[in-house]
């Protein structure tokens, strides 16, 4: 329970600095072509205000939107090798393995700063002929498709 409330906070709190960059820029591109329609004094004060609390909001949002967990019908073990190339054609390469649990990591660098460390694709044996597959929840679905379609070809 510890450790999922703190993975929580960590994980909105690398949303809010994303939002927070992404709005820096914005507003540097914005008062560099002087296209920004409020001044500062106005961007400190009420709008500011509503500004940071919709950020806010959002970030706290984005763990239980942001991530997810798939399961597909296949065996960790029976389809090892399709799973890892799967993945490594995603652009992710395996980093740990133990007890029917695959661990991956990006491998190119922009995945790992956008994602800002949190680029961990976690594949598990469950009951039965059944896996998971957990992170975030774009980076899921493009690994789902993936392997589906590289056990789909064997």
């Amino acid at each position: 329970m510890k450790n999922n409330f703190r993975l929580f906070w960590s994980r909105a709190l690398k949303h809010f600095l994303k939002l927070t960059l992404l709005m820096a820029l914005l507003f540097g591109v914005m008062v560099a072509t002087d296209t920004l329609a409020i001044g500062p004094r106005q961007l400190l004060g009420y709008r500011g205000v509503i500004l940071l609390v919709a950020m806010v909001g959002i970030s706290l949002a984005y763990p239980s939107y942001g991530y997810s967990t798939v399961r597909l019908q296949a065996s960790v073990a029976t389809h090892r090798e399709q799973i890892i190339a799967a993945m490594a054609r995603n652009g992710y390469a395996l980093q740990s393995e133990e007890q029917g649990v695959l661990t991956f990591r990006a491998t190119g660098w922009w995945k790992r700063l956008t994602n800002m460390g949190d680029d961990a694709l976690v594949v598990k044996q469950v009951e039965g002929d059944a896996m998971e597959l957990s992170g975030v929840r774009k980076e899921v679905e493009n690994a789902r498709f993936r392997i589906v379609g590289e056990i789909g070809r064997q």
